[in-house]
């Protein structure tokens, strides 16, 4: 992984739960902390993005789609993979697939999760998630995880997890991305929160399997969710980052969330 030690930990954590890990107990109340309905992640003004790697040689290996090429990513073949700018598609089920636009020297974990590199600059993971025909919520998120269903569209989960205590969520706004419909939503959870009171060592936001592999969340981190509804199936895409997100880094999420499309096999 050339030395992106942090990311590795991150991406293999993605591979498990398609999150993060870790927090508290306090509740906080929602609220609309977005200046712009269109950017992503509540940002900060003042750091740039990194600085890509110059001196090192990716030791793993580097797709490049000719123009207008579609290279699908092998989720059988190396662990990880880096990728020339250019557009790409991943596997959800065998029976569908999206097709987004990576940016250049991101790197692929797995065939299937999304993130910056040391040869890339920024920070930032993106990945999508789905179909989920059921999910549940924690009945708390920090003190029971007590499985409580919602309902079966995007705005169901949407709102579920904007009236959940604990979590801070911005207040959902409508989106259309991939011919589909559905809503938008960042969950925060605060600096304040800690992690060791909580069931499980962490903060629970949602999951869509039994048994539970809960979607979390660490303090004073902040993940975008676009929950879509899909030909009637439910699907989320997701980007964070490791630390707070620069106006770049939003707009390279961001960018690669408006750039999915979705195919369907029969």
């Amino acid at each position: 992984m050339n030395g992106s030690e942090p990311r590795v930990s991150w991406l293999l954590a993605v591979a498990a739960v398609l999150l993060l890990a870790a927090t508290g107990c306090t509740s906080a109340g929602t609220d609309d902390r977005r200046g712009d309905a269109h950017s992503g992640l509540t940002s900060s003004p003042a750091a740039g993005p990194e600085t890509p790697t110059e001196s090192q040689t990716p030791q793993d290996p580097v797709l490049s789609p000719r123009p207008g090429e579609v290279i699908e990513l092998d989720q059988h073949g190396p662990e990880y993979v880096f990728t020339k700018a250019g557009r790409y598609a991943v596997r959800l089920t065998p029976e569908l697939e999206y097709e987004v636009d990576a940016p250049e020297m991101w790197e692929v974990y797995r065939g299937r999760y999304f993130s910056t590199s040391d040869f890339s600059g920024g920070t930032g993971v993106f990945s999508v998630a789905g179909p989920l025909t059921e999910a549940w919520l924690p009945a708390h998120p920090c003190r029971d995880r007590v499985l409580v269903p919602v309902g079966p569209t995007a705005r169901d989960l949407a709102d579920a997890l904007a009236a959940q205590s604990v979590l801070d969520v911005t207040r959902p706004k409508a989106v259309s991305i991939a011919g589909g419909h559905g809503v938008y939503v960042e969950v925060r959870i605060p600096d304040r929160v800690n992690s060791a009171a909580c069931q499980g060592g962490g903060v629970a936001l949602f999951t869509w399997r039994r048994p539970p592999d809960w979607w979390e969340l660490s303090a004073g981190n902040a993940v975008t969710y676009w929950i879509l509804d899909v030909d009637g199936q439910r699907l989320v895409l997701a980007g964070f980052c490791e630390t707070t997100c620069t106006d770049a880094d939003l707009e390279v999420l961001t960018g690669m969330a408006e750039s999915v499309t979705f195919t369907h096999h029969h």
